[in-house]
């Protein structure tokens, strides 16, 4: 991998780290929302909504 890479790798992690997993997650979806790249297809929502929840799951020790 280049070096731009790691270097985006990183400043995410530190962004997740720093923000929270939950407030990091919200903030993309909320950016997604405004560029208009919501997800129509409800198979497509479903599956975001079981990640949502296995990451809060994850992330509380459930």
């Amino acid at each position: 991998m280049s070096l731009i890479t790691w270097i985006v790798i990183a400043i995410i992690i530190l962004a997740i780290i720093g923000i929270g997993w939950q407030a990091f997650i919200s903030g993309v979806f909320k950016g997604a929302k405004k560029l208009g790249i919501t997800p129509s297809n409800p198979a497509i929502r479903n599956i975001t909504e079981k990640a949502r929840q296995f990451i809060n799951n994850v992330t509380n020790g459930k």
